[in-house]
C-alpha cells in the first residue's frame, strides 16, 4: 500500500484522504494527457506503425484516411471500376520509395499501381501551419492543390520543407518502435513492403468525440440505372444527379482488361445533366460497364472554361491572364512579368492533349501551348478552387512551365482566379 506523506519542519505525517486523492487524480489526469490521441495502428509486412492523428487540425485529411481503412466509406477500385465498401488498404505494397539524404518517403495507397489513381473522388487540403514534413509524419499523396485521394505516404528521418503548403500532413509518429519500422520500409524499396492492416484506436474523450461520419467529404454511389442501347448509335444511361457530381465508368468487350471509358462531371455553374445520359455510340456488337456517381459536398468546380477568363499569377512570371473562347479548347493569352515595363508577352493560345484535360469539384488540370510565350510556351496548370464568389472562384494553382518539346523549363505556385460565367 502506497502511503502520501506531507513535510513539514517537525515530522512527517500521513496525509489527508483529500490530498491522496487530489494527487493521484492529477497523476491519472498527466498520464491520460501523454496517451490522449486518435491512434491508427498501420500494420505491415516489415512491424506496425503507430501514427497520432491530427483531427483537431486535419478533420477531413482524418475522416477520409479512417473510413477509407475501415470500411465506412464507398470507394471506386482503379483497376475495374467497382463500387467497394470493405477495407481499403490491405494488401497494397509501398509502391513508391524514395530514399536519399534529402527525401526520404515511402508511399502507398494505389489499387492499379501507377501511383496517380484514387478512390473515384479527391477531396480539398488542409493546410494547417503547425503541421510541416518535419522527420517521421504522415501525409497525403498529392500533384495538385486539392487533389488528395487514398495515396499517403511516411517520412523518414529528414526534414522535407519544400512540401510544406503542398502536401497534407496529418499524423504523425512519436515512438521509436514505430519509426524503425519506417526506416526498414525505406531500406527495402519499392514494393519490398505490404500493408497487411488499419486499425483505429482512440485513447481520451476528445479522439472518442470526433465522428467521422459527419466530416463532409465526396459520397459515392453505385449506379443501376437502365441502359438504352441502339446498336451503332448510342448508349444511354438513365440515372438521374444534381450538379456537383461525377459520373463515371470503367469498360471493355469481354470482362478483361476494364480500362476507363467515360466521365461526366457537372459543375457549379451546370444545368442539371437531362436524362438519360449519352455513354457512347454502340460501335461495339457487346461492351460491358461498371458505372459509380460520386457526389461532392461544398464544391466549387468548373465542368470546363468556356467563355471564362483564367488569371494564374506565380513569382516567377507575374500574371498570366489566358482568355477562353466558347470552344473552351482556345483562346488568347497575355503575360506582363513586370507591370510598368514594355515587356510582355500575348497571343493566341490552345488547349493541348499531351497531357488530357480534367475538370473536376475542387481543381482541374490543363495543358495549355500559349504561342510566343518566351521559351515556355507549354503551361501545365494544376489548379485548386478555395473560395466561390458571385464573380469568381479563387484558389490556388501550380504550374510546370516547358519547352515546345515538353522539355520542363521550370515549375512555379502561386494564386488563382477563374471567372464565372
Amino acid at each position: 500500500m502506497f502511503r502520501i506523506f506531507r513535510i513539514d519542519s517537525t515530522h512527517l505525517a500521513p496525509a489527508r484522504g483529500a490530498v491522496i486523492l487530489v494527487v493521484l487524480m492529477a497523476m491519472a489526469l498527466l498520464a491520460g494527457r501523454a496517451r490522449a490521441a486518435l491512434e491508427a495502428d498501420i500494420t505491415t509486412s516489415k512491424g506496425v506503425v503507430t501514427v497520432v492523428l491530427e483531427h483537431t487540425k486535419a478533420p477531413r485529411a482524418v475522416a477520409n484516411f479512417m473510413t477509407l481503412a475501415d470500411g465506412s466509406r464507398r470507394w471506386v477500385d482503379s483497376r475495374n471500376g467497382a463500387v467497394n465498401d470493405g477495407p481499403f488498404y490491405p494488401g497494397l505494397a509501398f509502391h513508391r520509395v524514395e530514399n536519399t539524404a534529402v527525401s526520404k518517403l515511402a508511399e502507398f495507397g494505389s489499387k492499379d499501381g501507377s501511383w496517380t489513381d484514387d478512390p473515384g473522388y479527391r477531396f480539398p487540403d488542409e493546410l494547417d501551419a503547425t503541421l510541416i514534413h518535419e522527420p517521421y509524419v504522415m501525409a497525403y499523396a498529392s500533384d495538385a492543390p486539392n487533389g488528395n485521394g487514398s495515396r499517403v505516404y511516411f517520412t523518414g528521418n529528414v526534414s522535407i520543407p519544400a512540401r510544406n503548403g503542398r502536401n497534407v500532413v496529418f499524423g504523425k509518429i512519436p515512438s521509436v518502435a514505430g519509426r524503425q519500422v519506417i526506416d526498414a520500409i525505406l531500406a527495402a524499396g519499392d514494393g519490398g513492403t505490404t500493408v497487411l492492416s488499419v486499425s483505429i484506436r482512440r485513447t481520451d474523450p476528445t479522439a472518442l468525440a470526433f465522428d467521422q461520419a459527419a466530416v463532409p467529404l465526396p459520397v459515392v454511389h453505385p449506379v443501376a440505372g437502365p441502359l438504352h442501347v441502339t446498336p451503332g448509335v448510342s448508349v444511354r444511361l438513365n440515372a438521374p444527379r444534381g450538379v456537383m457530381t461525377t459520373l463515371q465508368a470503367h469498360a471493355n468487350a469481354d470482362l478483361v482488361g476494364w480500362v476507363p471509358h467515360f466521365r461526366s462531371f457537372a459543375g457549379l455553374d451546370d444545368a442539371v445533366p437531362v436524362q438519360p445520359e449519352t455513354i457512347d455510340t454502340a460501335q461495339l456488337a457487346r461492351r460491358f460497364y461498371q458505372f459509380s456517381l460520386v457526389e461532392f459536398p461544398g464544391a466549387a468546380g468548373a465542368s470546363d472554361f468556356a467563355g471564362r477568363t483564367l488569371t494564374i499569377i506565380t513569382e516567377g512570371t507575374g500574371p498570366i491572364v489566358y482568355d477562353f473562347d466558347a470552344t473552351g479548347l482556345a483562346g488568347t493569352y497575355l503575360n506582363t512579368p513586370l507591370p510598368g515595363l514594355p515587356l510582355f508577352f500575348a497571343g493566341p493560345f490552345t488547349v493541348r492533349p499531351e497531357i488530357p484535360a480534367k475538370y473536376d469539384a475542387y481543381g482541374f488540370s490543363v495543358l495549355l501551348f500559349a504561342n510566343g510565350l518566351g521559351g515556355s510556351p507549354m503551361n501545365w496548370i494544376r489548379g485548386g478552387y478555395d473560395t466561390v464568389g458571385a464573380e469568381s472562384v479563387t484558389g490556388r494553382q501550380v504550374t510546370g512551365f516547358f519547352d515546345a518539346t515538353l522539355s520542363p523549363v521550370f515549375e512555379d505556385s502561386g494564386s488563382l482566379e477563374l471567372s464565372r460565367p
